[in-house]
């Protein structure tokens, strides 16, 4: 690097103090070609590369790397209680810098920032003055989502307070009413219910997508009764038709004049009764309709799938709680039977006479215990009759409620064209080295076995490219089908599965064979024979590994 370094005439050289950190210092790992002569900068890992952005653009490396704690340089200042040490990333400690006694965190030390802890979110530590350090993720394979969503809802925000909009608004405040909404999520019945105040009906389904926190975008709004919303006008007619229908007073309407035969003028009143339609809105006077219209109008908000009625979802929460008190019910019948049947066979010991012992020809078992006390009474088998039977009903009521069915009709979600949710197609996965301990791998991704084996080739930093993978148990897995998420995997450069255990004996008989006869007697070639196998060694006889995992085995440990 000096050489290099040297031939950069004219050019300035930094020099910055040496960071003892796995992740965080990305700016100072090179790699020199000598082929090329050339210098290549960032020479470290993706996570590696993500944490020192984070630190140098005052991000908080929670939205990083949220799941796992990770070696990276930080602080921590003692809680409220003096006790607990809590610990936060660089941009953190910017933010609170001059309000907490902050201390540097010694290199080596393991943590996650407490930014996305609840205790940080009670201490107000987070490094943004509007986003949520929980759900904002950065990495890189999510950044680009993550920047579109907040350029969309930026345009959004930017939109709804433009002059242009607003002088929209209010030219077109004077005909329109506002409305009141107490928005539910479909299927959702009445729980987390958001109260939202709107003049038009786009504003009222973005507002209802952020409040609810929708995957998709709000498209339409139902009634408790199903009824289709798509305009301001709809919501107005169905809070005045509950208004009515609720009231016990009718309305009357001047609805036309007709002549009688004498050729005179007479009215013809037409009574209203819900549901009334558009134009009959027109004849309600402004104070009746700004006094119903104070009332919330309870809606429930989807994203184009179809309205689940409540009474369907009353019932499905109606047959849960019946199935939970029949569960009890079993239980404490099972609890009094199996108790009655202590008593009863306490009973028949004390009672009944001592039993015989008949000698039998079986070497197994050659006395039997027989009559007397052993001998259970008819009460004693009906009884046990009732408990299998009440267990093997309790078994099927169990299984009922762990199946994953959907509860309401199958009916209702017939006429839904696509998914509400595609599952990606990338799968997670936690590797570790063939031949090392499961706690000592990392998490790979890939949506195929081929792309798994590149990441886990770059996150476990394996001296060769990994070419199969196998469970903990030893078995290969050769399709994508076999692979399951957040499962654990031994990803392996081409060897057989090599256990903890082989492992162990090998070092522990090489380190035996070089104590007791040298260095130089554990170098071995193995060569093979006229027939073509391997020739057998003295040493590796005693061990039940075949030769190619004892070769890569020894190859380590001298490595070591």
């Amino acid at each position: 690097i000096s050489r290099a370094l040297s031939g950069m005439c004219g050019n300035p050289n930094i020099v910055l103090k040496y960071k003892k950190y796995e992740n965080g210092a990305a700016n100072q790992k090179w790699k020199y070609s000598e082929t090329t002569r050339t210098l290549h900068a960032f020479y470290t890992t993706t996570l590696d590369q993500e944490i020192t952005a984070a630190n140098c653009s005052s991000v908080c490396t929670f939205t990083v790397a949220s799941i796992k704690k990770i070696n990276q340089p930080g602080y921590y200042f003692l809680s409220s209680c003096g006790k607990q040490k809590v610990m936060i990333c660089l941009a953190c400690a910017r933010t609170i810098r001059g309000k907490k006694e902050l201390k540097k965190l010694l290199p080596g030390t393991v943590f996650s920032c407490a930014s996305g802890s609840e205790e940080g979110k009670c201490l107000c530590i987070w490094p943004f003055k509007c986003l949520n350090v929980n759900k904002t993720d950065l990495s890189t394979s999510e950044a680009e989502s993550t920047l579109h969503y907040l350029e969309e809802v930026l345009a959004s925000l930017r939109t709804e307070t433009s002059l242009k909009t607003i002088s929209e608004k209010m030219s077109a405040a004077i005909n329109q009413k506002v409305v009141k909404i107490i928005a539910y999520k479909n299927g959702a019945g009445y729980r987390n219910g958001h109260l939202i105040i709107a003049s038009t009906f786009p504003m009222l389904l973005s507002l209802c997508t952020r409040r609810l926190e929708l995957n998709r975008t709000a498209c339409r709004l139902y009634t408790s009764e199903g009824t289709l919303i798509l305009t301001v006008q709809d919501l107005v007619l169905c809070a005045v038709n509950n208004y009515f229908r609720k009231s016990k007073y009718k309305i009357f309407f001047f609805h036309s004049t007709i002549k009688d035969k004498e050729g005179e003028e007479e009215m013809n009143f037409k009574s209203t009764s819900p549901p009334m339609n558009s134009d009959d809105l027109n004849l309600i006077d402004d104070l009746l309709l700004t006094r119903i219209l104070r009332t919330p109008i309870e809606v429930w908000v989807s994203s184009g799938e179809p309205f689940v009625p409540l009474e369907t979802l009353h019932k499905s929460e109606k047959q849960g709680r019946q199935r939970w008190l029949e569960k009890d019910r079993i239980l404490a019948d099972l609890d009094a039977m199996k108790h009655k049947m202590r008593q009863l066979q306490g009973r028949r010991i004390t009672k009944s006479t001592p039993p015989s012992l008949v000698p039998t020809k079986s070497p197994v078992q050659p006395v039997v215990v027989e009559g007397g006390w052993t001998e259970e009474t008819q009460e004693e088998m009906k009884l046990m009759e009732m408990i299998q039977h009440t267990e093997m009903h309790l078994l099927e009521l169990q299984a009922l409620q762990l199946k994953r069915s959907s509860p309401f009709s199958p009916k209702l979600l017939a006429n839904s064209q696509r998914d509400l949710y595609k599952q990606p197609t990338t799968k997670r996965v936690w590797a570790y080295m063939n031949g090392y301990a499961p706690e000592q791998g990392a998490h790979a991704w890939g949506r195929t076995i081929a792309e798994l084996l590149d990441s886990c080739t770059a996150q476990l930093k394996m001296p060769q490219s990994a070419k199969a993978l196998y469970t903990p148990d030893g078995e290969h897995l050769q399709s994508w089908d076999e692979i399951e998420r957040d499962m654990i995997v031994c990803a392996s450069t081409g060897h057989s599965f090599i256990t903890m255990k082989q492992e162990v004996e090998v070092r522990a008989i090489y380190a035996r064979i070089r104590k007791q006869q040298g260095p130089d007697s554990t170098n071995i070639v193995v060569s093979p024979s006229k027939n073509g196998t391997e020739k057998e060694t003295w040493w590796s006889s005693n061990l039940c590994v075949p030769r190619r995992v004892l070769s890569e085995l020894l190859f380590r440990e001298r490595m070591r």
